[in-house]
């Protein structure tokens, strides 16, 4: 192929400037850094807990102080205020709040601020008595802060080095012996505390891969060192205090700039009515630490304004809270933005809030290819869009939806989505079956059928796998447990994978909810399918029988007892029942499951927008929070009420003026990837992209063994061996997760389309869309408009009539002339990304 010629005009991106698509990152504006700027005087303080009650002579209590200003504005004032005791014997405070007893009686906490004060009950007891540090409370906390037990070191299966503990500390008992029997003792000196080997590595004093995990005389150096030399004595299970509860002071809350802090307090309420501080002794995780940090002792510092999830965990409890810091610009005016629906009102609600104003509305031909794109997967044709432009109905975008869902290739391509996470693929089905599989899936979506009866079906089919396709579901995850992690991540957006081993470190569920899932399908079973309408007698080629045994148990790995069968989050089902499938399908199906309706608009709303409102769209946790708690929720109520409707969802987003934004930015909504403040350009899904090439050249793709026509998004399985579609992303369909799709871009995507075989052999051919319209004898300025409509969904401005025209009459081979036209709008980032 001879080299291409560069030309610029508007819209059509260079080579250069392709290249830089596909290879240079977008680069961020460099961070505000703000100084440290005298705050004003609130109007009054708030101090929490209400009370301190220290219990003896290693009690704290962290304090939290709250600054309110005019307009409810809160900041956090917990290392602003001066702290006093009354009387000044009974405790001292810290700096940062801190609170430690010094003699017994009661009295009171004072904080002051510029005249304001707020006073708290203090009572301290029993200051004389040190009680005996407790190694599951404190110790195996202590570890849990310092990071020694995570799985990247002494926590992983196998240990470190000769070392191995429990994954936070799930195994106390195992943690125990290995801190006090193991290698005879040498981690642990009782003469010589400060020589155990514990302490020497965990300092850093001696070598340690580590790192220094806690340094000489912190307050979890002392801790352990303090057990160490009390003995090590085991603790009576049996009469332990057990943990009920973790609460977490101050809550959800915004603070406002110039506050750039908030202090967290964490306290433990055990079974014997006792509550205690364990702010040191708790684990603090920022879900987006380019918005805020934490240190050990729960301060939180935001770096700019914007929404955390704080992850707070104590042992195996854990809780999380919302922050929120933002800087309001007085001079911010919320411009007039008209609402289509409870979408636009809910999303713009919270973009007022955060003072970020949304994009102008896209343009009628950005809007008809992006419809066609999101809805159908393939480009509007040059005479749809001709008559879209053209049409004057200000309803027009309406009919158009309207029209687009009704259309088959609305199915083929939803059924594409769907067949992914459901690894629809041959090595599992075999080709048979994963033909069988995409035509029943195509026909729910076809006629869309209630995504709660889908699942139901899905979920309890028996039989063949070829007469009955959906009960193909169950030659993809064959056993127990992994049947419980994809029926949680498909249906539940909720990733258990983490708690087969051990408690699930960033979310509640614990093994239990693990097994307990799993148990519902202990009992099914496959075998080779009796039936074969070709050769009767013998097993159908590649089929599978699947049935439900009369027996069968999963069995807990550290109890090594048969489980119940347990949906998330409720209790044990006890009474047997012929097929306990049918009890989770019917959890999953009931208007009142907290999980699936979200779990399913939050997909819908994933592949309409690029980003999912929880994002990734299959990792609900509440260390991953939504970006618009209210829209999610409303969109799920709007699903269960309208029957599990998904059409009546996706036509109620394509409705809003939220997804009818244009992706141009503004100077205040440029940085935001979360709050749909603008449209998220994406790279086209691989299938998508290469129909579409198809599409403007009217040139098909010839896939092996299908018949002509077939289009890439109809592909009824990921195992098609096509460089082009492997080298954009396609995936195996071996991962039940949107992630297996890859849609980066890369060196390898722009040499394909610059020099690779599928585009360059379309424009060559001699009946493609180019040989027609030059038969065809119309004016220059004609083919051009038809290769705009064509390809890029809208007429060509004057300016690129113009290059386009001086480029084809200085060449002297017409024809190839043409095709570099073409080629640049095919390379075109406008034609290359949903936009």
């Amino acid at each position: 192929m001879p080299k291409r010629t560069r030309f610029v005009v508007l819209g059509v991106l260079p080579v250069v400037s392709l290249l830089g698509t596909f290879l240079v990152p977008q680069l961020f504006r460099a961070e505000e850094k703000p100084g440290n700027p005298l705050l004003d005087l609130p109007q009054r303080l708030i101090l929490q807990p209400a009370e301190v009650y220290l219990r003896h002579g290693r009690d704290r209590q962290q304090l939290v102080v709250t600054g309110e200003y005019a307009g409810g504005v809160l900041r956090d004032l917990t290392q602003t205020v001066r702290y006093r005791v009354e009387p000044p014997q009974l405790a001292q405070v810290s700096e940062s709040g801190v609170v430690r007893p010094l003699a017994n009686g009661s009295g009171a906490v004072v904080a002051e601020l510029a005249g304001q004060r707020v006073t708290i009950a203090l009572r301290v007891e029993h200051v004389e008595e040190k009680p005996p540090v407790s190694f599951r409370h404190e110790v195996i906390a202590a570890f849990n802060v310092a990071g020694c037990n995570m799985g990247a070191c002494h926590g992983t299966p196998n240990g470190k080095n000769g070392f191995k503990l429990s994954l936070r500390g799930y195994d106390p008992d195992a943690d125990y012996v290995q801190l006090t029997r193991d290698m005879n003792g040498r981690r642990t000196n009782l003469l010589q505390p400060d020589l155990s080997l514990i302490l020497l590595k965990g300092s850093g004093r001696v070598p340690h891969e580590g790192g220094q995990r806690f340094a000489v005389g912190s307050f979890w150096y002392d801790m352990i060192r303090q057990w160490i030399a009390e003995g090590m004595q085991p603790e009576d299970v049996r009469r332990l205090p057990q943990l009920k509860r973790v609460e977490v002071l101050p809550g959800n809350r915004t603070i406002y700039w110039p506050g750039q802090t908030q202090q967290l307090t964490v306290l433990a309420y055990f079974s014997d009515g006792s509550r205690r501080d364990v702010t040191w002794l708790s684990v603090f995780s920022s879900s987006d630490e380019t918005v805020a940090t934490l240190d050990r002792q729960g301060l939180v510092r935001f770096r700019q304004p914007g929404e955390v999830a704080i992850l707070v965990r104590y042992l195996e409890t854990m809780m999380t809270v919302r922050l929120a810091m933002l800087r309001p610009d007085p001079k911010f005016a919320w411009p007039n933005v008209p609402e289509n629906n409870f979408i636009d009102r809910l999303v713009f609600a919270k973009l007022k809030r955060l003072q970020i104003p949304p994009a102008e509305l896209c343009s009628d031909a950005e809007f008809i290819r992006r419809v066609y794109l999101d809805v159908c997967g393939m480009l509007p044709t040059a005479e749809e869009v001709r008559i879209f432009l053209d049409d004057r109905d200000p309803d027009k975008r309406r009919k158009l939806i309207d029209r687009v869902l009704e259309r088959p290739e609305y199915a083929d391509f939803w059924t594409l989505k769907w067949a992914d996470v459901l690894r629809a693929n041959r090595k599992t089905m075999q080709v048979d079956g994963v033909h069988k599989f995409q035509v029943w899936l195509r026909s729910q979506i076809a006629a869309n059928r209630p995504w709660n009866e889908l699942l139901k079906e899905l979920l309890t089919a028996s039989g063949s796998t070829y007469a009955q396709p959906a009960a193909n579901y169950y030659r993809v995850a064959r056993e127990p447990t992994t049947l419980a992690e994809t029926t949680a991540q498909l249906f539940l957006g909720i990733r258990l994978q983490c708690a087969k081993c051990h408690n699930h470190p960033f979310e509640r569920w614990t093994q239990n909810d693990y097994y307990g899932l799993a148990a519902f399908f202990a009992r099914v079973r496959l075998k080779n399918d009796p039936l074969n309408d070709r050769v009767p007698g013998k097993p159908a080629p590649g089929a599978e029988y699947v049935y439900v045994d009369r027996s069968g148990e999963v069995v807990h790995p550290r109890s090594n007892q048969p489980v119940a069968p347990k949906v998330l989050g409720g209790e044990a089902v006890r009474e047997d029942v012929a097929d306990r499938r049918v009890v989770l399908a019917n959890w999953l199906a009931d208007p009142n499951n907290p999980f699936v309706a979200r779990a399913l608009v939050n997909r819908i709303w994933f592949h309409l927008f690029g980003r999912g409102i929880v994002e990734p769209a299959d990792d609900f946790r509440d260390s991953n929070p939504a970006s618009n708690d209210e829209l999610l929720d409303a969109l799920a109520r709007e699903f269960v009420s309208h029957g599990f409707d998904a059409k009546h969802i996706i036509r109620l987003i394509l409705n809003s003026r939220t997804y009818q934004l244009s992706a141009q930015t503004n100077d205040r909504n440029q940085d935001d990837t979360k709050y749909f403040s603008h449209c998220y350009p994406k790279l086209l899904p691989a299938e998508v992209l290469l129909d579409a090439i198809c599409q403007a050249t009217l040139v098909p793709e010839k896939f092996p063994g299908l018949p002509s026509g077939t289009r890439a998004v109809q592909l009824p399985d990921g195992e098609v061996n096509h460089v082009f579609l492997k080298t954009f992303g396609q995936p195996a369909r071996e991962l039940p997760c949107e992630c297996e799709r890859e849609s980066e871009s890369n060196l390898a995507q722009a040499l394909q389309l610059i020099n690779g075989p599928t585009i360059h052999q379309k424009l060559r051919e001699p009946n493609n869309r180019i040989g027609q319209l030059l038969a065809k004898n119309l004016p220059p300025q004609q083919i051009i408009e038809e290769l705009y409509l064509s390809t890029l969904s809208r007429r060509p401005e004057s300016a690129e009539i113009q290059a386009a025209l001086q480029h084809v009459q200085s060449s002297s081979d017409k024809r190839k002339a043409w095709e570099d036209v073409h080629w640049a709008l095919i390379n075109a980032k406008e034609f290359l990304f949903r936009h």
